[in-house]
């Protein structure tokens, strides 16, 4: 099959174990791919502030990117922003009440600075450190801010919510909860939601950079991981999971390469886009 465009998941996808950095191998399958014409389309959960070194060194390939799950697609060398769906306010409001009833942390997104009570904040301390290491070290670290109480910030433009440390009894209520919400949101861990605009998806996201670039649906190649690229592997010409990936995202995929830590993207894209091969 033709392949024009690589949409590619960046944590536990393409990234090595750092989350910073492509390794070499899949630096020269990209340039590669963009040499023969190929558009490459970083599509994360991410926020702009937050994206890694490996996709803002001034590559050639780098263009467009999808962002917030879908919510936004922006240029990556400058941060334009393209198009944007933030939450809706009464979504807002009801995902407060939930959280606080459940007891669960709950993070407001704005511009890259994550949102959160001081008693959510200590909330995800005490969960398991390995769960949210990166987290709790990386990100919060540097963009979290205690709030007293997150309503205060319902009427601004929320990019993108963050519902953790969500225990397994639990899952199938919030679950039901957000059903009834207007809000997509989608499993970025085994205990973590992220949580957007009803139709920010990631393959909405791909969708949109497909209609700017003038590519068909069916000539992309996505790549992914975790349950928020379980849409766009779907809507995808090529849906490829990494082996790293849990079953039920291996199953909703076309094709399954090596894990994140042993170059699966980098052959993935060697196998489908370089070669040719089916």
């Amino acid at each position: 099959m033709r392949i024009s465009l690589i949409a590619m998941d960046l944590d536990g996808t393409t990234l090595q174990a750092d989350r910073k950095h492509f390794s070499p191998r899949l630096q020269a399958a990209l340039a590669q791919a963009h040499e023969r014409g190929i558009a490459v389309v970083p599509v994360t959960g991410r926020q702009y502030e937050l994206l890694p070194e490996a996709v803002q060194t001034g590559a050639a390939w780098e263009n467009l990117c999808v962002l917030c799950n879908g919510g936004q697609v922006r240029r990556l060398a400058t941060g334009e922003l393209l198009e944007s769906r933030p939450l809706p306010s009464r979504a807002l409001l009801s995902l407060v009440d939930m959280a606080e009833e459940l007891q669960l942390p709950l993070e407001f997104s704005i511009r890259g600075r994550l949102y959160l009570t001081a008693a959510d904040w200590e909330r995800e301390r005490q969960w398991p450190k390995g769960d949210l290491a990166f987290h709790l070290d990386q990100i919060l670290s540097r963009q979290g801010h205690a709030i007293l109480d997150l309503r205060m910030l319902c009427g601004e433009e929320i990019e993108k919510v963050n519902l953790l440390c969500i225990p397994a009894e639990k899952k199938g209520e919030v679950e039901r909860r957000l059903a009834d919400l207007p809000v997509s949101g989608a499993w970025s861990g085994a205990n973590n939601m992220e949580l957007s605009h009803p139709l920010a998806t990631k393959a909405n996201g791909l969708r949109s950079v497909c209609q700017r670039l003038g590519i068909p649906m069916e000539e992309t190649m996505a790549m992914g991981d975790s349950g928020n690229d379980i849409t766009m592997l779907q809507a995808a010409g090529l849906g490829v999971a990494v082996a790293n990936a849990p079953p039920e995202v291996q199953q909703a995929a076309d094709a399954v390469t090596g894990a994140n830590e042993e170059d699966g993207a980098a052959l993935a894209i060697e196998r489908f886009v370089l070669s040719g091969a089916e």
